[in-house]
């Protein structure tokens, strides 16, 4: 007979994931409760969350949710991925079919945005470099992945993956600025599209006024707030790809307001 899971390590590891649930996502809250056991062996325990009475397996937000692949065959398909096994090496370790390897790679995908979207949240961080880095993905065309990195620990803040334009830009950006506590010191590259996409997510709509009483009113623009402080850092290299110059510039804050930051 499988023993139930202790209330304690129970209340630790589950919370209710009811997007509707006053405790949804608060492990801790004591509101979960066992209620049966299922799957072919009994060996699936069900829970129910006693505010709103939502009943869930113990797999569900897992890689193993809906699924009867093995404990240790997921563990290694784990594995595989951390350290960039290719597809049908994967599939020959984990003794799979390669459309499992694929069905697998989606979860775990989106098992880690999901994750990453909860947990990265009013983190402390002094400042963020922003970078992006070109990938060949056969047949298709070449896609980008751009990068946001905390500064100092280094923490993924964001990642994203698309065709390098102000929209993916955008929004890159608009996934950094929610991630901090506050707005910290921001460092790019030379692109262009990245002053232009901060502007568009954090800019304020400025009107000058009119001097005098004939003539059109002068049009509206996007301006940084005061608080932003962005710096871009170019790297010039030689034929071999070895960096032999670096150029820094002020883009929004200006050389005073970087001294007092």
């Amino acid at each position: 007979m499988t023993l139930t899971t202790p209330a304690q390590e129970r209340d630790i590891r589950f919370s209710c994931p009811n997007p509707q649930c006053a405790q949804f996502n608060r492990p801790g809250a004591g509101n979960i409760a066992h209620r049966s056991w299922t799957g072919a062996h009994q060996h699936i325990e069900r829970l129910r969350c006693t505010v709103c009475d939502r009943e869930f397996s113990e797999r569900e937000g897992t890689l193993r949710a809906r699924s009867k692949l093995p404990e240790d065959t997921v563990i290694r398909l784990v594995q595989c991925q951390r350290w960039g096994v290719g597809d049908e090496g994967t599939a020959d370790i984990c003794h799979v079919e390669i459309k499992t390897v694929h069905r697998f790679q989606r979860v775990a995908a989106h098992r880690a945005e999901t994750q990453h979207r909860q947990n990265v949240q009013h983190v402390e961080v002094a400042g963020v470099q922003w970078d992006e880095a070109h990938a060949q993905l056969r047949p298709k065309p070449v896609e980008w992945v751009p990068t946001a990195l905390a500064m100092g620990s280094w923490l993924l803040l964001w990642g994203d993956c698309g065709p390098r334009t102000q929209g993916t830009a955008a929004t890159l950006i608009a996934q950094v600025v929610a991630r901090p506590r506050q707005l910290p010191l921001l460092l790019t590259d030379g692109w262009k599209a990245y002053r232009a996409a901060l502007l568009q997510v954090v800019g304020s709509v400025y009107r000058r006024r009119r001097r005098g009483t004939v003539g059109r009113k002068p049009k509206p623009r996007l301006v940084a707030p005061s608080h932003v402080f962005d710096a871009q850092v170019g790297k010039v290299r030689d034929h071999a790809g070895h960096v032999v110059e670096v150029h820094r510039r002020v883009v929004f804050g200006g050389p005073r307001r970087f001294v007092k930051q």
